[in-house]
């Protein structure tokens, strides 16, 4: 059976990925939550990529499950890893590879104008507090695992956001798949589409890792047999 090395957001903590790990690993998958202890610098990429890398590794042969932002990290994972490759790229409700462009270009411009007014010293302030409202008080209905959550979010060195992805090439090689939580990733989806990789639906939302784990486990698991 296939394995996983699921990665986080580095807005986010590996927790969000922890409930999944455990429905796969129930299912007989080798799985784990990589934890690399968020962004590190000045090089984000490669520095950031090293420390995934250490965690992945442990896993060979296994499929990379990116989530989020953390897709941006994609190549630059794969080039830390060598002569160790994957079995295949999977980007859940993730932004695509941006080489030669930073995380700000791919936002939307009205998250990246006001997430250049709301840094703190020189840190973001954690990801539930970028918007208006919570928004994982929708999210994450039940409140024990919301502030689970909550209490795993890290603040982000601001300088991340500016700097430009490297442009590497060995990630192409691989087979990739697109899993959409939440129509905020249709133009990702889209991208993905015109690629020719897989591409699976989910209707659910962003952190249905969290709240529909197993749903999720079980979409991996039929994707993974599908792009092997």
């Amino acid at each position: 059976m296939a394995g996983f090395a699921l990665i986080h957001s580095p807005f986010l903590g590996p927790g969000c990925w922890r409930r999944v790990e455990a429905s796969l690993t129930d299912q007989g998958a080798a799985a784990i939550a990589v934890d690399y202890g968020g962004l590190a610098g000045p090089s984000w990429y490669e520095a950031t990529a090293r420390q995934i890398a250490l965690g992945v590794a442990s896993i060979p042969d296994a499929f990379l499950v990116l989530h989020s932002a953390a897709g941006g990290f994609a190549p630059s994972i794969v080039d830390q890893l060598g002569a160790i490759r994957p079995a295949g790229l999977i980007f859940v409700d993730a932004i695509l590879p941006h080489p030669g462009r930073s995380w700000l270009d791919t936002a939307p411009a009205p998250l990246s104008d006001h997430l250049r007014t709301v840094a703190v010293e020189d840190h973001l302030p954690p990801w539930n507090r970028w918007f208006a409202r919570d928004p994982t008080e929708k999210l994450i209905p039940d409140r024990t695992e919301r502030v689970a959550f909550a209490s795993d979010l890290p603040n982000v060195p601001a300088a991340y956001l500016q700097a430009p992805a490297p442009d590497l090439e060995s990630w192409r090689s691989l087979t990739a798949s697109f899993v959409q939580l939440s129509r905020a990733y249709d133009n990702e989806a889209a991208a993905a589409a015109r690629m020719g990789w897989i591409i699976t639906g989910e209707e659910s939302d962003h952190l249905a890792m969290i709240t529909r784990p197993d749903t999720v486990a079980a979409t991996l698991l039929a994707v993974s047999r599908r792009m092997a």
